[in-house]
């Protein structure tokens, strides 16, 4: 494989000669030392070793002294480099004598059967995929549905996982240490306290109805000491109005008659994620499902310029000097019906944590919104107008500006009240938990003199709740010390014969596999040793059943060598497709002997596909497959990209967004195609704005159909891939680039040379990411990798770190005027435009395109390559294993099976579990 430099020439054929020489001398070290075929000597000599000898070594490869060892992972990885770039015509690179194709083919025929034979011997003992543990999502899924906890906070609890093969499903990446072991064993305790507390605890459903101006955290509207910003007050509304007497505190701030008509006002966001303003009458009484309604409406609040002189630094001699800014601020006493929607987000508070759960939409006229969320035990909830700015300002410093102010006014909401009605899932099925760890045992209170076990039943002072104007009057709700802990126990007349019965239950629900007996027999001797010990029934039995839950039956994926059994068939298939453990179904069919046969096993991932519980498949393969578990990694820098700080419902909406497309590319079995390039996305309000979409408001997410010439469409473009490859100040095409060649087309490029220096982007603006690149191209070592991965990243410099599109890139320079305007945190822009972007490129094939849109076309198609490389990364999953060289050949069988779909999403990874890549070990 010659890389003929200039001047080169004639030398080759001498070249080739002494290669040849040299491989006889060395006694022909490309053959298989097992006696195997192994690459043809004398293709190799013929058409690589001119370049790629002791002398030359291009490439820093010197094929004549590279062994073909059977056993040698390290050289038939070089191997399969050379088989893959003669296979894709890389090499003899252009220019050079190309080989007869007959000759060419049987070489790449024979190395291939070389190679693919070689690591099937070296894979026949163990398998494919080494015995590896649950990963954190795996864990937390299977307690989950063990124990009936569907809201327990598990994975937060254990370390992170490593990764590899872009997952962390392989036993590589998934060490165990005695600090896992023993956060298994805490996140099981928690678990299963987790689940007879709920037994406990059942409260009936009930509705409540809160109102704002008995919250007190919403009724701020007077200016406190510190110098309140009136941005940042509520204020009281009615019917679309002020009331000045109320506000001034001349008049009541709630009335009986009025009641349901009182709105309290704002015209900011919550800008802290521990704060704000929250509806703290009211916590869940117990984990579950709840139904929100929420009043409420738009409202436009005048406002009035105000000029204020603002200290700006020293001039000539260091004469201090002065700017004036000028901006309008809410008159809180005029108040008048809304002119706009606004998205109100619904956050959930507790535990020293908030978490979005869900949104609704106000309008001009008083509407109520009904939404279901599911809530922690405590937790109390929160309501935000998230499209409103968020400024950071404490105090009385007042150098920032609401961007969304005018001379006429500014937007607003009020919001009325809030209904909670639930738990909507306190019928019996919520005690399954219980059920399933001591049966019909009565769970009693304990004397703390004998001990027990430490449960969470309930607030620490329930109190009465708030009643009107504030006042506090009888009702149920939790009290602001949270839940309180008592002590229990479990009632047993015949604790041996209640601990030993129990168990094998358990332990027959737990193991995903026949239960041993010497096993009972382990586990039983340490509840046995508990209970001399006098920890009592309960504890005793919780011990145990730690014990369990971080044993190898439950932690560890039991697979042996060769072809899976029914049970290890059903661990594997809910693993892919659900996250966890198998269900009821699976086991039955398993246990039967049923499950392998194909058309069983069809029906049952189509059914688990259709199942709510998929919705783990999507977001944990796009987690870890498109790095969305990467969003927060990087922050908007606050210079350049100050318009994105703490637009967190558009940080959302990007996630959201890439879930739901994933998820109807396999509900629809659409065409892998769509991956690169599709007609179609998903969008709510905020993201549509974003991208520049007319037509669709609100917070609800729908399908959108795209204009024929979007930029938008296929995953590239959407802007949860394009932060994750940003660093929240720059771009840079190498980065986006490498990330799409591998994670979209499945192309692998080799890390740099640690001897090349990477290339930064100059925020000063003086040069662009692409001018920089074209003096590093010239380095030869660079020149290869470079060819294939900055095309696409060319192309999407078109966008900037949150996805939105640009046509010149963002500097920042004291020598040139900023941009004019405001960020959603209320602060003027501080850069400027700089030099515009060039989106335009070729691909390695030579093929151009002026921009995205046009490389997409072209990328789309070879739908096999974009297919390939989705069978491969689901494969990886599905398995715990990375697609290595011997499976390529089941790789093509899945796309064979699915080329009449265009590779639809769904049948490839029905493909997949019928291959012997998944159900072998």
């Amino acid at each position: 494989m010659c890389h003929r430099s200039p001047g080169h020439g004639r030398g080759c054929s001498h070249l080739r000669a002494l290669g040849l020489a040299m491989l006889a001398l060395l006694g022909g070290r490309s053959v298989v030392a097992d006696g195997a075929a192994g690459p043809d000597e004398g293709f190799v000599g013929d058409h690589c070793v001119a370049c790629h000898d002791g002398a030359t070594r291009k490439g820093q490869l010197d094929l004549t002294a590279l062994k073909f060892v059977a056993g040698d992972p390290a050289s038939r990885a070089v191997w399969i480099k050379v088989h893959d770039r003669v296979k894709a015509g890389e090499m003899p690179p252009k220019g050079e004598e190309r080989p007869d194709a007959g000759r060419q083919a049987a070489f790449l025929e024979g190395l291939a059967r070389a190679i693919a034979s070689s690591e099937r011997a070296e894979l026949a003992g163990e398998g494919r995929a080494t015995q590896r543990r649950l990963n954190r999502q795996e864990y937390e899924n299977a307690l989950r549905d063990l124990l009936g906890v569907p809201w327990a906070q598990v994975a937060s609890r254990l370390p992170e996982d490593g990764e590899a093969n872009h997952f962390n499903k392989s036993a590589e990446a998934l060490d165990v240490s005695y600090l896992q072991i023993a956060r298994f064993m805490d996140s099981a305790d928690y678990a299963m306290r987790q689940a007879m507390a709920r037994h406990l605890n059942r409260p009936p459903k009930a509705t409540r109805r809160l109102h704002a101006r008995d919250e007190p955290s919403l009724r701020n509207w007077v200016p406190r000491e510190n110098g309140t910003l009136p941005d940042r007050l509520s204020f009281p509304v009615l019917d679309s109005h002020a009331q000045p007497d109320v506000r001034a505190g001349r008049a009541p701030a709630t009335s009986p008659a009025m009641r349901e008509r009182e709105a309290v006002g704002r015209v900011s966001s919550i800008f802290s994620d521990a704060g704000g303003y929250g509806w703290n009458g009211w916590r869940a009484p117990a984990p579950g499902r709840y139904k929100l309604r929420i009043a409420g409406y738009t409202i436009w609040v005048a406002g009035g310029g105000v000029a204020r002189w603002f200290y700006e630094g020293q001039g000539a001699a260091k004469a201090p000097v002065y700017h004036t800014l000028l901006w309008h601020r809410p008159n809180l006493d005029e108040v008048y019906p809304g002119r706009r929607d606004e998205p109100i987000g619904v956050y959930a508070q507790g535990g020293g944590q908030t978490r979005p759960i869900g949104g609704v939409d106000f309008t001009p006229k008083s509407t109520v919104s009904e939404i279901e969320v599911d809530l922690l035990a405590g937790e109390v909830i929160r309501t935000d107008g998230s499209r409103l700015f968020r400024t950071r300002v404490n105090g009385t410093d007042e150098q920032y500006v609401n961007p969304l102010a005018t001379e006429d006014g500014m937007p607003g909401y009020a919001v009325q009240w809030i209904e909670v009605e639930g738990p909507l899932d306190a019928g019996p099925d919520a005690d399954v938990g219980y059920a399933r760890l001591f049966g019909d045992l009565r769970l009693v209170p304990s004397d703390p003199t004998r001990g027990g076990v430490s449960l969470e039943v309930g607030p620490a002072d329930p109190g009465p709740a708030p009643g009107p104007g504030g006042r506090r009057g009888p009702g149920p709700g939790m009290g602001r010390g949270g839940p309180r802990e008592a002590l229990f126990e479990v009632e047993s007349s015949a604790p041996r014969h209640d601990a030993e019965r129990l168990l094998r239950s358990f332990l027959k629900r737990a193991y995903r596999r026949p239960v041993e007996e010497g096993e009972v027999r382990r586990f039983l001797a340490l509840y046995e040793d508990q209970a001399r010990k006098g920890a009592g029934f309960g504890r005793s039995m919780l011990a145990a059943y730690t014990a369990v839950l971080a044993s190898p039956g439950f932690v560890f994926v039991e697979e042996k060598p060769g072809r899976l059994d029914d049970r290890a068939l059903a661990t594997r298939l809910a693993l892919f497709l659900w996250n966890s453990a198998p269900d009821d179904a699976l086991r039955d069919l398993a246990d039967r002997g049923e499950l392998a046969r194909p058309e069983v096993l069809r029906a049952q991932a189509g059914r688990m596909l259709d199942d709510p519980k998929s919705r783990r498949l999507v977001e944990a393969f796009t987690d870890y497959w498109l790095d969305l578990r990467k969003i927060d990694d990087t922050a908007p820098s606050t210079t350049l990209y100050n318009d994105y700080e703490l637009d967190d419902p558009l940080k959302l909406a990007a996630i959201e967004e890439t879930r739901l497309f994933f998820a109807e590319l396999l509900r629809g079995d659409l065409p892998a195609r769509n991956v690169v390039d599709s007609d179609f996305t998903f969008l709510n309000g905020r993201l549509a704005e974003h991208y520049g979409i007319a037509g669709v408001s609100g917070v609800a997410f729908r399908r959108v159909e795209l204009p024929p010439e979007s930029l938008r469409g296929g995953v590239m473009t959407q802007a949860s891939v394009l932060k994750v490859t940003a660093n929240g100040t720059t771009t840079s095409p190498v980065i986006r680039g490498h990330w799409i060649t591998e994670r979209i087309l499945g192309l692998e490029t080799p890390p740099p040379p640690p001897t090349v220096e990477a290339v930064e982007p100059d925020i000063r603006g003086a040069v662009t990411i692409r001018q920089q690149l074209d003096k590093h191209r010239t380095n030869f070592s660079c020149a290869s990798c470079h060819r294939k991965m900055d095309p696409p990243g060319f192309a999407l410099e078109s966008f900037d770190v949150m996805g939105g599109f640009r046509d010149r890139y963002r500097a920042v320079s004291e020598k040139v005027a900023p941009v004019k305007g405001y960020g959603i945190n209320g602060q003027a822009f501080a850069f400027h435009l700089a030099l515009p972007v060039d989106s335009a490129g070729a691909l390695p094939d030579g093929r151009p395109f002026r921009d995205i849109r046009e490389l997409k076309k072209l990328l789309a198609q070879d739908e096999r390559l974009i297919a390939r490389n989705l069978a491969r990364q689901l494969t990886a999953y599905a398995t715990g294993a990375p697609v290595r060289f011997s499976d390529r050949e089941a790789i093509e069988a899945i796309l064979d099976a699915t080329e009449g779909s265009h590779y639809g999403l769904r049948g490839i990874v029905l493909a997949i579990i019928q291959v012997d890549l998944f159900r072998n070990k």
